[in-house]
Formats: C-alpha cells, sequence, structure tokens
C-alpha cells in the first residue's frame, strides 16, 4: 500500500528546492521594440536587468517575491523535518499547510501581476511593423509546479496515519478443540478418571 505520509514528505521537500531554484532563475522578459536595437528587461523575483546595457541601470524587481518565496520555503523544509517523526508530526502538519499556502498564495499574486503586465503590453499600438511583446522563462513555471506540488503534499500531510491494529495472539478465529492422544491421559485438572474396565476389577 502507498504511505500517503512519505508522497507528502517528497512533494513538501520537491517544492522547496523548486522555489528556491525558481528564485534564481530569469522569470520573464519584456522586449520593447521600434528603438532601433530591441530593449530586454528581465527580471528575476529580486531585481531587473536590461539588455543593451546602456538601457536602465539594474533596480530591484518590479515585482520582488524572492523573500516571500524563501520564508515559505524554508516553512515547508521545516514541517518536513517535523512530520518525519511522530511525536512532533502534530506540529508539521499546520506548518506544512501554512508554507504551502503562502507559497501559493505568492505565486498566484505573481502570476496574475505577470499577466496584467501582458495585457498592458498587447493593448499598446505597434511601433512600425514591430510590437513589444513578453516571454515567459522557466523561473516561471518552476514557480508554478513548486506552489501546486506543496498544496498537494501538504494536503495529503493533513491525513494522521492510522494506528496500527495489534492482534491478540490468544484469540483465533474458531474453537479450539484439545484432543488428548488417547483415554489414559491425564485431564487438566490432575486426576486421572478410570474408564469403566479399571472400575470392574476394583
Amino acid at each position: 500500500m502507498i504511505d500517503r505520509r512519505k508522497i507528502a514528505w517528497v512533494l513538501l521537500t520537491l517544492a522547496a528546492v523548486v522555489s528556491v531554484v525558481a528564485s534564481l532563475q530569469d522569470v520573464f522578459s519584456t522586449v520593447y521594440k521600434g528603438f532601433g536595437t530591441d530593449l530586454r528587461s528581465t527580471s528575476t523575483l529580486w531585481i531587473t536587468t536590461s539588455n543593451p546595457q546602456d538601457g536602465p541601470a539594474e533596480q530591484p524587481a518590479f515585482f520582488a517575491a524572492g523573500w516571500p518565496v524563501m520564508i515559505s520555503a524554508i516553512l515547508m523544509a521545516v514541517a518536513v523535518v517535523l512530520l518525519v517523526r511522530q511525536e512532533t508530526a502534530f506540529v508539521g502538519r499546520p506548518l506544512a499547510m501554512g508554507g504551502a499556502g503562502a507559497l501559493a498564495g505568492v505565486v498566484l499574486l505573481y502570476v496574475f501581476q505577470v499577466w496584467e503586465l501582458q495585457e498592458l503590453i498587447d493593448s499598446q499600438p505597434p511601433r512600425g511593423s514591430s510590437k513589444d511583446e513578453l516571454l515567459y522563462h522557466d523561473g516561471f513555471y518552476l514557480l508554478v509546479i513548486a506552489a501546486v506540488a506543496g498544496l498537494v503534499g501538504a494536503g495529503l500531510a493533513q491525513r494522521r496515519s492510522s494506528e496500527p491494529v495489534v492482534e491478540d495472539e490468544d484469540e483465533g478465529d474458531g474453537v479450539v478443540v484439545h484432543q488428548l492422544g488417547n483415554d489414559d491421559d491425564t485431564p487438566p485438572f490432575g486426576i486421572a478418571i478410570p474408564d469403566d474396565d479399571e472400575r470392574e476389577t476394583r
């Protein structure tokens, strides 16, 4: 039978690791055209950089979600450590749900903000034959994967493991009949009962 607790541990660990990796990757880029050379502005969860270098200087990301994602990852990692031990699992379960819920909330808000930015770019009139565009990078998809894995893992972690049922070895499925080897065997009371032949000879 599949152990749901172990699956929860794996998913929560995966969510924590992937979210940290996503925070170090490029999330999206906006490409502004019609300036002779395309101006690309790339954002992570921490900073926004521009290419070519003579564009706007490096600055904090417009959607700076680095620290919320990191804190959520730490909460899920601590929850896994607590869930492994039965004595501390009651603390790990709400902590796992809190970390996964926080990550999902941050990612959902981030995705909505990026989509709004894309709608804004799409609504801009083209500059000649070129039109600005928004590009998604690996960090964006990793964030979504981490959020989904965290929620599923936290949900599975809420299921308490059933205590193993210990069967009494003295209890059988049916009636146990003890058959004596012969008529001369001593019964459980320790008193030998003479048969009819012995009684007649006496």
